[in-house]
């Protein structure tokens, strides 16, 4: 759904990848860029069959949302880093977190414009540094993740235009009034996408230039 000040476009499930024999969440000082990770845990048979570039090659990110039901503007955003360094052994690293927000309160993923976002898995369609939303929708930066049907009962809700973004102008300056001015804790409120403070989407935006880009998003 879209921002509760402007119409957005944009389970959390354990990551299981072959073997896994080290996991580690690490503070976002600490952990490792993909290059310097690698290179800590370079892994080379015998016959040199396994190297390190191939090994960082099948790393990969994802986002984590995870939904604080006692107040869902008060939820948090993570970039996990995901380091395959043989088939056999896989390090699970949190980049970072920051705070986030989804639907206006209510924990109801069905209730079509307030509730939070449907716990599931999203493909992150698009990632935009300057989405032309329009006066009416997402501007800036902003990461695309489709539609979600919501169907505990009945018909359900088909949760549409769902984004991860924030509020501000398509050149990623802030506006002069409301939906695309950030004023404070209010604004992490939406109509269901997953809002972050201007700085923090800047801030994981410009983890593109030394991560892999992710390409899923888990909601719980």
């Amino acid at each position: 759904m879209s921002t509760a000040r402007g119409k957005s476009k944009f389970a959390y499930g354990a990551v299981v990848a072959m073997a896994v024999t080290g996991i580690g969440v690490l503070p976002a000082h600490a952990a490792p860029t993909p290059a310097k990770a690698a290179q800590q845990q370079s892994a080379v048979s015998a016959t040199g069959a396994t190297t390190t570039k191939a090994a960082a090659s099948r790393s990969y990110t994802y986002l984590s949302f995870k939904i604080n039901r006692k107040d869902t503007s008060n939820s948090r955003l993570s970039l996990v880093y995901v380091q395959v360094v043989n088939p056999d052994k896989v390090r699970t690293y949190t980049v970072k977190t920051w705070r986030a927000g989804s639907g206006t309160g209510s924990t109801n993923s069905c209730l079509s414009k307030r509730g939070v976002l449907p716990s599931a898995t999203y493909d992150i369609k698009i990632f935009d540094a300057h989405h032309p939303g329009g006066p009416h929708g997402v501007n800036g930066i902003s990461w695309y993740i489709g539609d979600k049907h919501c169907k505990p009962h009945g018909k359900g809700t088909n949760r549409t235009e769902l984004f991860i973004h924030s509020e501000m102008l398509p050149s990623g300056k802030q506006g002069s009034s409301e939906p695309y001015r950030w004023d404070g804790n209010s604004d992490y409120k939406s109509n269901g996408c997953i809002k972050l403070k201007p700085s923090d989407a800047r801030d994981l935006a410009g983890y593109r230039s030394t991560y892999p880009h992710p390409g899923k998003l888990y909601v719980s």
